[in-house]
């Protein structure tokens, strides 16, 4: 650190030096340089998580748009924090290489699927129907879903990019239910690749949705 003699006064920095006062006078010393050489195995680890945290806190946030409606209704302001939970742990059934894995890559592996389905938007707890699977017929989705005393009020069908946010969405009124507790929806959307089709039942108090697998 050194002083400056000068009738001017200078202050922030300028080329390679620091100008600023202390004490009453003005000083200079030289700028940190940025640390060069061969990144530590901690920073590359690290580097890593960060990469894989916010793609998924980036999902959590393009799923909850697609939904905009559907969490408003669930009145929960804590919300957001259950739904990047949820991206972690299907970024954590990607079987891609550490720092490729993402969400969606999670939802293409049946643990991921598993994840999904069993996740719950809501934070009451009863006796609320439960989407057990959806597949692809004919341009219809067969559902199953478990019996309840709470009426089933609407199907939401989201097809979604996880990694960009894009996404189309279209709300079907609740099917009727067969006494094997199973039911079609007529599909909006063909497939398309880069995207993932999901299925959402809802009504009051609830929310849950599975993919929509394939026959």
């Amino acid at each position: 650190m050194g002083k400056v003699n000068s009738i001017f006064k200078v202050s922030g920095k300028l080329g390679d030096y620091v100008f600023y006062e202390l004490n009453g006078k003005q000083v200079v010393r030289k700028a940190a340089g940025k640390k060069r050489g061969p990144k530590s195995e901690a920073q590359k680890k690290n580097e890593v998580q960060n990469t894989e945290f916010a793609k998924a806190s980036s999902a959590g946030k393009f799923l909850r748009a697609g939904l905009a409606e559907e969490c408003r209704r669930m009145n929960d302001r804590y919300l957001y924090r259950k739904v990047n939970k949820l991206m972690l742990e299907l970024k954590a059934a990607d079987g891609a290489e550490k720092g490729q894995r993402t969400p969606a890559g999670g939802l293409g592996t049946p643990e991921g699927r598993a994840i999904l389905r069993d996740f719950r938007f809501h934070k009451k707890y009863g006796h609320f129907p439960k989407l057990n699977s959806a597949v692809r017929q004919r341009g219809k989705a067969v559902v199953h879903l478990s019996p309840s005393r709470q009426p089933l009020e609407g199907i939401t069908e989201l097809q979604i990019n996880l990694d960009n946010g894009d996404f189309r969405r279209q709300v079907h009124a609740a099917p009727e239910i067969s006494v094997q507790n199973r039911a079609e929806v007529t599909l909006n959307f063909r497939r398309r690749k880069g995207y993932r089709d999901l299925l959402f039942i809802w009504g009051e108090g609830f929310l849950q949705g599975v993919v929509v697998a394939e026959e």
